[in-house]
């Protein structure tokens, strides 16, 4: 991948601060297996700096530009170090492609807390709209997003690779659709929706995210959510009426803000004095 094509919000210092995530720790039960001893605690640690790196030269390599020695150089560890943790091009692949799986799980259940809670434990149009910001957001503006799209587009013609990357993916779909009802429970009842409205959402913004032109962004970006937003209300209000032969009940009206008190007497008095 070069500078030109690259994500602006991963070149971009104004990109989104987005919270720390816990990088997943695929070999912990083998650590404690082995005594938790401080030599195991440090092979652990060097080989998730090589899958970190391992993602980093994904975003910035892209798949076949990314070899065992550019990925060791990236980690700042010898070749023989990265061959006693991987055997093969095939072998960290495949356990970079497990560490970026867990963390995009990880990154949308973040997204996820970020969403607000609509009142009345309902869908609204402002929900909607929520979700696709901060998804947008704090979900596809992640490197991970990047890194995860060149292992997709390696298993395109890497049947190995292919074969590690479909089971993973399936796994991310069903941990990102529990952290979803995790925090809106009401989608439970209605499954059908839920899953083709998330199948809307995903592939909408991830379009936006795998080409982002300049001019997709900003009121035009915000006019696209808005649509979406729309189109999925419409599809939740079907399903409800479906699932309980009614509409769904109107939200109470905001009730209006007190107005400010008037001014005391001897102060507005005062004013008129100073005026005159």
């Amino acid at each position: 991948m070069t500078e030109e094509n690259k994500p602006e919000s991963l070149l971009s210092p104004e990109a989104p601060p987005v919270r720390k995530i816990v990088r997943p720790k695929r070999d912990a039960a083998r650590s404690k297996a082995s005594g938790g001893t401080w030599q195991a605690e440090k092979s652990q640690a060097t080989r998730n700096q090589i899958l970190e790196a391992t993602l980093q030269c994904l975003v910035e390599l892209g798949y076949t530009q990314t070899t065992t020695e550019k990925i060791a150089q990236k980690a700042g560890v010898s070749r023989g170090a990265m061959t006693h943790h991987f055997k093969s091009r095939a072998d960290v692949f495949e356990a970079a492609a497990e560490y970026i799986t867990d963390l995009r799980a990880a990154e949308y259940e973040d997204a996820c807390r970020r969403i607000r809670l609509p009142e009345g434990d309902l869908a609204t149009y402002e929900s909607m709209l929520d979700t696709l910001e901060m998804l947008q957001k704090y979900y596809y503006a992640r490197p991970s997003f990047i890194a995860l799209q060149e292992l997709q587009r390696g298993a395109r013609t890497d049947k190995d690779l292919a074969r590690v990357m479909q089971p993973l993916e399936k796994a991310l779909d069903d941990k990102k659709n529990a952290s979803m009802l995790k925090r809106f429970p009401f989608w439970a009842d209605y499954p059908q929706t839920g899953e083709v409205l998330r199948d809307l959402f995903f592939h909408s913004l991830k379009g936006v995210a795998v080409n982002p032109t300049p001019y997709m962004q900003g009121d035009r970006l915000h006019r696209l959510h808005k649509l979406l937003a729309s189109v999925a209300m419409m599809e939740f209000e079907k399903a409800y009426e479906a699932v309980h032969g009614t509409k769904i009940p109107p939200m109470p009206a905001a009730e209006p803000e007190p107005a400010a008190a008037p001014a005391p007497k001897a102060r507005r008095a005062a004013k008129k004095v100073v005026a005159d």
